[in-house]
């Protein structure tokens, strides 16, 4: 009898151990899913959510309750949006592909209206992105699909997880006022090509770090509205760099503000940094810090225009004020100048600072509707 009594506490104990210490699991093999990349994921994820997840939040801590994806290759071959999502995580440790269907549209995983979400590898999700871009056309399906999303979110993390080649877009972040959103420590890797951003961020108080994207278009790019954003030990290779913007045709109240980038690495790029716009922009864009970066072969290093794409029709009203660049080593290209500034002539760029900027391989600095310091001539304001 006392082996039984024992054995029955020592259950009673688990039990306990669970409960405080332990975390709830809702694999979605539980649900439908199969590891055959054939089974649709999708239905699994949703019916996981909704049947597991759901009903067993009840604390602030998103490692309590898991939407677990096992090891193993699986199809993901519908759009999945977790809207109103809190306090959970979605911890991928298989592999997630992307199938080519031409009537695939909208964004593969969808958060929205969501709060306090971590979304976590050691998995990958591989897009297939060259096969709806055949021969490199990006025409052929416009409304190819995105990858991630966190729409209106707040207090959203995203690491150690791999994603390849995303139809259009990889990571988008759209925070909400006072939010706190982190993308770190992952990697993103696509073709050479447009339309493959590595993370698009806006919001308040987003900050990504560590991580290395390899893609055609932006790297880790701000839009609008931002105030307060940080990133840093970054490396961006063949990409467009790391940019705010741009601001499409006739948009008004562009609101970026407070942005700090730090310790970047930049290859092989179309640009190192740049804040760009369409000609016919209203808005502000103030209190920029740039500093310590390294730049191969990056064409515009650095690179400010109020005329990027709509072109030279100066109907613009963007302010452009307190930008500072600072400790920028390494080589552009010989055709183009090592810092160009291009802005409204009815706004024109104020207060732009420059220290320890070294650059090779570049044409002269070309100055446009702009005044600040640090750089021969530059007119001061």
């Amino acid at each position: 009898m006392s082996f039984f009594l024992f054995i029955g506490a020592l259950l009673l104990l688990g039990s306990w151990v669970q409960t405080a210490f332990g975390f709830i699991e809702c694999s979605v093999l539980d649900y439908g899913a199969v590891a055959d990349n054939a089974t649709d994921l999708g239905p699994a994820l949703t019916k996981a959510w909704q049947e597991c997840v759901i009903p067993q939040v009840t604390t602030t801590v998103a490692t309590d309750v898991l939407l677990y994806v096992p090891a193993g290759d699986y199809l993901l071959a519908s759009t999945v949006t977790f809207d109103d999502a809190m306090n959970w995580n979605l911890h991928i440790a298989g592999d997630i592909y992307l199938p080519f269907n031409p009537d695939l549209t909208g964004t593969m995983l969808t958060f929205e209206n969501c709060d306090n979400i971590l979304l976590n590898g050691p998995g990958a999700i591989f897009g297939n992105g060259y096969r709806y871009r055949e021969g490199g056309d990006l025409s052929l399906f416009p409304d190819r699909p995105r990858l991630i999303r966190f729409q209106t979110c707040n207090n959203v993390e995203i690491t150690e997880i791999t994603l390849f080649d995303a139809p259009m877009f990889h990571v988008t972040i759209i925070g909400v006022p006072n939010s706190s959103n982190v993308a770190h420590d992952m990697s993103i890797i696509a073709s050479h090509i447009g339309e493959t951003d590595g993370f698009d961020m806006s919001g308040n108080n987003n900050y990504v770090h560590d991580v290395s994207v390899e893609v055609g278009t932006q790297c880790v790019t701000v839009k609008t509205p931002t105030n307060g954003f940080l990133a840093e030990r970054i490396t961006c290779i063949f990409t467009a760099g790391c940019n705010i913007g741009s601001f499409g045709s006739g948009a008004t109240g562009v609101d970026v503000q407070n942005v700090f980038y730090s310790d970047v690495t930049i290859s092989n790029s179309d640009a190192g940094v740049m804040i760009k716009s369409y000609p016919n922009c209203q808005g502000t864009v103030k209190n920029v810090t740039y500093t310590g970066f390294t730049l191969d072969a990056a064409a515009y290093p650095i690179y400010i225009s109020a005329f990027w794409m709509g072109g030279t029709d100066d109907t613009g009203t963007l302010e452009i004020s307190d930008v500072t660049y600072e400790n920028f080593v390494g080589s552009g290209t010989p055709t183009r100048p090592g810092v160009l500034l291009d802005c409204n002539e009815a706004t024109p760029c104020q207060n732009i600072a420059f220290d320890g900027i070294s650059l090779t391989d570049t044409i002269a600095d070309t100055f446009t509707n702009a005044c600040g310091t640090g750089l021969s001539g530059l007119d001061a304001c």
